[in-house]
């Protein structure tokens, strides 16, 4: 499994295991996005639901910072 970074400075790396990449993901996740949140932007409410390690690799990618990385 291969992590890539899309943001800039973007990068790649690989992975024996999907663990070992969720390792490396969560330590990307900010502590916001790991708390998840409920705002309200232009009138329509962002919900974000808390990621801890145990999350799935979907959840991770799927919040504000997670959504910077992509898996192969």
């Amino acid at each position: 499994m291969i992590l890539i970074k899309l943001s800039s400075p973007g990068w790649e790396k690989e992975f024996q295991t999907e663990e070992e990449l969720k390792t490396e993901l969560y330590n990307w996740i900010c502590k916001d996005c790991k708390e998840g949140c409920d705002e309200e932007y232009d009138g329509f409410v962002h919900v974000e639901l808390p990621v801890d390690s145990n999350s799935s690799l979907g959840e991770m990618l799927s919040t504000s910072c997670g959504c910077e990385f992509y898996v192969e």
